[in-house]
């Protein structure tokens, strides 16, 4: 009986871990990436607080990056502050609607791939 149970169980955790990977499968490693850097950005980052980086110009003492300050940006842009992204960074707002492109064509191109012929 015990084992019975256990088998229905496991077999149970094989559907739903079925079911997870068909929903991720169209994403992908790339957009999956992507997509959990924008959510880190929307939510995780303060865009007014210091943070550890690890930009080479930036810790080599220069001061004008042509990077840094690109997640701010977008961290704003998240926020609604987009006169301020704006000063922060002038590519956040082109940067965010690249990454955003750059997302669906994965998700277009892998569900092309997966659709049944």
């Amino acid at each position: 009986m015990i084992n019975r149970i256990s088998n229905i169980k496991s077999i149970q955790n094989e559907n739903l871990i079925n079911k997870i990977f068909n929903f991720i499968k169209p994403i992908g490693f790339e957009g999956f990436i992507w997509i959990a850097s924008l959510v880190y950005l929307a939510f995780l980052v303060n865009p007014y607080e210091s943070h550890l980086t690890i930009c080479p110009l930036s810790n080599l003492g220069f001061e004008h990056c042509p990077g840094c300050g690109l997640g701010n940006s977008i961290a704003l842009i998240f926020r609604g502050q987009f006169s301020q992204s704006f000063n922060t960074h002038i590519l956040g707002i082109p940067a965010l609607l690249i990454i955003l492109n750059r997302i669906f064509a994965i998700i277009n191109f892998n569900l092309k791939k997966i659709k049944p012929q």
